[in-house]
């Protein structure tokens, strides 16, 4: 994204790139009717750097602290960058993951942060990617693995086209694909044993 090379300007009240600031796919906004706003890049730099210090929690493991980090971060990105940008979008997820509700509630809310990513900024945004993943790994963890194989053959098929067929990160998707499609089987299988169909 565009703030990603130095320039930080969104639009207020979200926004859809068409592509990105890389030069794939011209990364032209496309927002009718909105004026720009510009973001202060040293209000963005502490987020970012908060941001940061929510990950650093998260990976040892305390939540709490974590939770402190990435809801200010989340709220700054969204006045800063706009609702539908990637910052705050990667900030809402990481917010859900540290948060320590139930299992069917985090569902719900990987759910809704799905399609509004997937609104926001596409399919095949890493980010996006990520949140499915996700949502693939709770489904899975809650028993629905006829929806989690959906998930996650709907994430393979955006990893392979934004990473290649042969990183490592494809690779994993793939055999939690498989995985589920084995535990199908398996349920299935069972099924017809017990009741003779």
């Amino acid at each position: 994204m565009a703030a990603e090379r130095g320039v930080i300007s969104e639009v207020e009240g979200g926004l859809r790139c068409v592509g990105d600031s890389w030069g794939r796919g011209g990364g032209r906004w496309r927002v009718a009717g909105m004026k720009k706003k510009k973001a202060d890049p040293r209000k963005v730099e502490v987020l970012d750097a908060c941001f940061a210090l929510g990950r650093a929690c998260n990976l040892v493991r305390d939540r709490e602290d974590a939770k402190r980090y990435f809801k200010p971060a989340k709220e700054g990105y969204e006045e800063q960058l706009g609702p539908g940008s990637e910052k705050a979008l990667q900030a809402t997820y990481s917010l859900i993951m540290s948060t320590g509700i139930s299992r069917g509630e985090k569902i719900e809310k990987y759910r809704a942060l799905v399609e509004k990513m997937v609104g926001a900024l596409g399919e095949e945004n890493i980010v996006t990617l990520m949140t499915l993943n996700s949502l693939g790994s709770r489904l899975a963890d809650n028993g629905e693995c006829e929806e989690a194989r959906k998930v996650y053959e709907r994430c393979l098929a955006g990893q392979e086209k934004v990473l290649g067929g042969e990183h490592k990160q494809t690779l994993a998707i793939r055999e939690y694909s498989r995985d589920m499609r084995r535990s199908l089987e398996k349920i299935t299988k069972e099924l017809r044993t017990v009741h003779g169909i």
